[in-house]
Order: C-alpha cells, then structure tokens, then sequence
C-alpha cells in the first residue's frame, strides 16, 4: 500500500506541475465538477442530481485534524444523496480547483457562496456544514436569511465547531494562534516548496485512514460508493503551493472567524440539526497531562450540551454518535442522509 501511494503521490506531482503554469480549464475538471465565475474569482462546485426536484442539498467542508478542508471529504456522501436529491459540494476560495484568494477565511466564504448560488440558479436549499463550516452557514444565516432570493429550509451541522468560550479558546490556541502569530514569515516560505514532502506526507497517511475506515466496521458498502478517483484528484491539489498556502491562510483567518461567531445567539427560525460524533474519546485517551485531560473532557462535554441546545430551540434533531470517527461524511454518509431525509420531510 504505501508504494503505491508514493507511487500515486509521484505521478500526480507531474499532472499538477503543469496545472500550477496554466489556467484551468474545463477538460482539467473531474466528471461533474464546473468553475462558477462570481467576478473577482471562480469557485468549484461539484453538482450531481441535477434532475431531481426539491431544495438543493449544499455540501459545506471543514477540516480534519490536518486542517484539510475540501470536497475530498464528500467523495462517500455526495453520490449517495444524488440518488434523490440535487446536491452541490462547493470549495471555498483556494481548495480543491477554486482560486486563490489572499483573504480566505470562513468569513469571506459568505458573500461568496451567496453568489455561487446566485449564478446556480438555487434558492431554496438545506445547508450541510462539516465541522467548522457551520461558522459560514451562521453567518450567511445571519446576512441573508431576509434576502427574497433566498429561502433556507433547514442546515444540518455534522461535527460542528462548538461556540462556547471553553471550545473558542481551545479552537484559538495553538497551532493557531501560532500560525496567526507568523503567517508573513510562513507563506514565502511555503512558497519555496518547503512544506511540500510534509503536505505529501500528511496526504499518504490521510488515504490509508480513509481506507481503513471505510474497510472496518462492515463499512464495505461505504468503501465501493466512495468515488476514490475523485478523492485522490481533489487530494492532489493540496500539493499546489497555491493551495498549500491557502490552508495556512484560513488556519490563521479562523482566530476571527470563530470572534465573528461568539456572541451571535442560536438560531429559532429554522430548523438545525446536529451530527455528534464521539472523536474527542481519542484525544483525550492520547493525552498525558492531567491538565490536557481535563481540558478536553470539558471540551466534549460542553458540545454535547450546547450540540443538544442548538437542536431544541431550532426544533432540530439531536443525533449522537458513538465509537465514531470525526470523518463523519466518509464513515456515515448514510446516517447523514437519513438526517435529512428528516429535515426535508419537516419543511
């Protein structure tokens, strides 16, 4: 396995040396996939299902504990919905074959993904936000509830980013706050390719995870639907220095995404339901202070409370998931469907 992954790794360098000098163009593009020109950039957007009828279904990524934040991450899920449901994934500013904005964040997002789904024609959807891409989804919520080209049917969070002042400054500590602190001095430096046999690292490892959680626990089924040719193209372009650059961005840009966020109140107007998975377990079972411990613990505890309360005052579901990984659209997907299957019969 590993020699073919240093294999694959290899061969996809060679395909992105040639991509880094020319401009994308659609023939470039995995099956499905388009770029949307909202003026000052072109986003990727992944649509399947596109003659189904309904609201949309919006896939909205987050990272995993990498900081790797693209479609990659519905490669399970996104073909299972499109069975019966128009679903678009769309990459932020930077991931996957979006473009590179200097200013990425889950903030800049917002406007962004509201001219996405301006120039796609959608109006009425359901926002599916993994991890901290319920950060975008609060404040689009936020801007453009009110907005008459917008109706919002519900949004279901599947291991969100938990906004309590505990969970926030957890979020904000290192390695954040230490790539806030020396962003100027890193993004040259990704730039020399420095970071590039790290990144390919990360990626190689990343894949036999994925693998093996697909593999094990019955997950047989999960692992024939995951599209593993289009995992391994969006996986590539994390090579891109571009893109490389972009994770550092957003991974500094997050210490004020999460300040626009602290204080804003839960949401009662639509329907919110929240995927709780149990990934913290590992964290706290792989820590040895004491102190580390106990801060953990209290990170797990109060998601599960402020989790449960997001769900109540919207008239959500709850759904907790036990002995899961954080990876809930690769390992779940059709615990995720069913969750909206409920939230589509609700609206």
């Amino acid at each position: 396995m590993l020699r073919q992954l240093k294999t694959f790794t290899q061969l996809g360098l060679l395909a992105l040396s040639v991509t880094m000098i020319s401009p994308i163009q659609a023939a470039d593009l995995p099956e499905h996939s388009q770029l949307v020109d909202i003026g000052n950039k072109r986003l990727h957007v992944r649509a399947m299902g596109l003659d189904k009828a309904g609201p949309a279904i919006v896939l909205l990524s987050g990272p995993n504990y990498n900081f790797h934040s693209d479609s990659a991450w519905f490669s399970a899920l996104q073909g299972t919905l499109a069975r019966h449901n128009k679903v678009y994934a769309i990459d932020r500013a930077g991931n996957a074959w979006s473009d590179f904005d200097e200013n990425a964040s889950y903030r800049l997002f917002v406007d962004d993904l509201y001219q996405v789904l301006a120039q796609l024609g959608e109006s009425q959807v359901i926002f599916v936000a993994f991890s901290s891409a319920n950060i975008t989804t609060r404040l689009f919520v936020e801007k453009y509830s009110n907005n008459a080209n917008m109706d919002i049917k519900g949004m279901l969070w599947v291991d969100p980013d938990i906004i309590q002042p505990h969970s926030i400054a957890l979020y904000q500590d290192y390695p954040v706050s230490w790539y806030r602190e020396y962003l100027d001095l890193l993004l040259p430096h990704i730039e020399t390719g420095a970071w590039l046999e790290r990144t390919m690292d990360k990626i190689n490892l990343e894949r036999e995870e994925v693998q093996a959680l697909v593999s094990s626990k019955g997950l047989a089924c999960s692992n024939k639907k995951l599209d593993w040719a289009y995992f391994d193209r969006v996986t590539q372009r994390r090579l891109l220095i571009e893109n490389q650059q972009t994770r550092a961005i957003e991974i500094a840009n997050y210490h004020d995404d999460l300040e626009a966020v602290r204080n804003l109140p839960l949401l009662n107007s639509i329907p919110v339901s929240v995927i709780d998975s149990d990934f913290e377990l590992k964290d706290i079972a792989e820590a040895t202070e004491p102190e580390q411990i106990a801060r953990l613990t209290r990170w797990m505890e109060e998601g599960t409370a402020w989790s449960q309360q997001v769900a109540s005052v919207s008239d959500g579901q709850y759904i907790p998931l036990t002995d899961s990984d954080h990876l809930v659209p690769i390992e779940h997907p059709r615990r995720i469907k069913k969750a909206i299957r409920w939230l589509l019969r609700k609206r």
